[in-house]
């Protein structure tokens, strides 16, 4: 079985990355904050759930994609289809170069959104999972979860059994959000995310393997295809 399969059967629902993540992409997340590139990313103004993407999408229309960082959700959610919009960096690379330096070194051929996410003090995304179309579909490789700054006092964790997900500064975590999930900030300090959606090649399959191995040992691989 594949790693997908295998982490659904075993209600495997995160896997770290075995990646290092550079601590640069902590002050560049505060600079596209002080810049004030963030935008109410689902459910509106009031909740302190915010997002800006690095790497985005425009109109097939416009110039260029510069102006891509305002648009957070998949192109249906903003009246798109796949067909009339074009993807490319957006204006944030320019108060975040290392952290899209970063993310063109990183195992992936293409890229989706790739968004710098902030939940403010007190801030709360309510109980969802991301599958809208696909109710009850689960996949480790969904998403990748970047905690660039994770203050204490802070969570994201499973609605059912409030298994909280082991984010520090600067970890990466490959994470099914097919799983009903919540999350809540109680400090007083921001929380910076950055959420990647992006095609597979082997280079991440390769990453996925060794993350997985990491952490449930390597005789697991004896599982996997």
């Amino acid at each position: 079985m594949d790693i997908v399969e295998w982490c659904r059967l075993h209600d495997i629902w995160y896997l770290k990355i075995d990646l290092e993540i550079p601590d640069v992409c902590i002050s560049e997340a505060q600079a596209v904050y002080d810049e004030g590139f963030f935008v109410p990313h689902r459910y509106g103004d009031g909740d302190g759930w915010e997002s800006a993407s690095l790497h985005g999408f425009v109109p097939d229309t416009a110039k260029d994609t510069s102006m891509g960082w305002h648009y957070t959700k998949n192109p249906s959610g903003h009246g798109f289809s796949e067909e009339n919009i074009k993807w490319g960096w957006t204006e944030v690379q320019e108060v975040a170069p290392e952290t899209k330096r970063w993310l063109e070194d990183f195992p992936h051929k293409t890229y989706r959104r790739c968004r710098f996410m902030l939940l403010r003090p007190n801030g709360r995304i309510e109980a969802h999972h991301d599958q809208d179309k696909n109710p009850g579909r689960r996949t480790i490789a969904a998403a990748i979860n970047l905690a660039f700054y994770q203050p204490d006092n802070c969570y994201l964790r499973r609605a059912d059994t409030k298994e909280e997900l082991p984010f520090q500064n600067c970890t990466g975590f490959w994470f099914d959000n097919g799983v009903i999930h919540e999350a809540h900030n109680a400090s007083d300090e921001n929380r910076f995310h950055f959420i990647i959606h992006g095609g597979s090649n082997r280079e991440r399959k390769d990453l996925m393997k060794r993350s997985l191995a990491k952490q449930f040992g390597n005789d697991v691989l004896k599982e996997i295809d």
